[in-house]
């Protein structure tokens, strides 16, 4: 199985949730409100779809993976680039997918099934550490010390003065 899949049951609920609240954009008349949330909405849609695809680049090219292996299939700890300010960035996107959607329509339906599906895609991750901890050891405790799992303003901070400190 796919390391990313093996979220198991949580991955196909936050999936299912996930095309649940796009139907749902379509189903549910959205609610006359302030349209600067829809373009806050629209914002951080597209840094979701980025932090998505780009981990994708990222394992190809800093991950060692074996050429008949799948994306996910690293060899050594990667920690640079988007790694060097979040963990977890393609389920940073996932998260704020669901925040967009929350954005564009802000029925009771949509913000109940987005924040069911953000807490499995943060269950996710938590259990990708543990994974992950497993694959590399104390490498991956001292790594989970110094990059948030997805807060992407305090890992910009910490790059930051990991940086100034340099």
């Amino acid at each position: 199985m796919k390391q990313w899949m093996r979220g198991g049951f949580l991955f196909y609920v936050a999936s299912v949730l996930l095309v649940l609240e796009y139907m749902l954009l379509w189903f549910l008349d959205n609610p006359a409100g302030i349209e600067e949330l829809r373009y806050a909405g629209w914002i951080i849609f597209a840094v979701g779809i980025v932090l998505i695809f780009l981990p994708r680049f990222v394992f190809r090219s800093k991950g060692k993976v074996k050429k008949e292996k799948d994306w996910t299939e690293t060899t050594v700890l990667v920690d640079t680039g988007i790694y060097s300010v979040v963990r977890h960035p393609l389920y940073l996107g996932w998260l704020l997918m669901y925040l967009a959607i929350i954005l564009w329509n802000r029925h009771w339906l949509t913000i109940i099934v987005g924040v069911s599906g953000m807490t499995c895609v943060y269950l996710i991750s938590r259990q990708e550490d543990q994974r992950l901890v497993e694959k590399f050891g104390d490498d991956y405790k001292r790594y989970v010390l110094s990059v948030p799992r997805m807060n992407l303003l305090v890992g910009v901070i910490r790059l930051l003065r990991r940086r100034k400190r340099e």
